[in-house]
């Protein structure tokens, strides 16, 4: 007998106050006129950031596969020869 009143949220579509376990906006009809459990971000804004972190770890990639490619290469007798320059110079 004594209900307490359902809670008033917005309308996702129309932004008017609407009741909880209301089924259908009365303001501009919008069936389920509120949802529930919303993500907290925007999609577009977890879209943008999938995009961004997708395009630095392709950066990433390239730089590194570009340095292992065409990166400095050590001569090949400097590559084995482990003495000191001063003892291990040619004439």
């Amino acid at each position: 007998m004594n209900e307490a009143p359902a809670e008033l949220v917005q309308c996702r579509l129309c932004e008017a106050p609407v009741a909880r376990d209301a089924p259908v906006c009365p303001s501009c009809g919008a069936k389920a006129p509120w949802i529930p459990n919303e993500p907290t971000l925007n999609p577009r804004v977890v879209r943008l950031i999938l995009w961004a972190g997708g395009i630095v770890v392709t950066g990433l990639l390239l730089f590194a596969v570009g340095m292992l490619t065409f990166g400095p290469a050590a001569e090949k007798d400097d590559e084995r020869d482990h003495r000191p320059p001063s003892i291990g110079a040619r004439p």
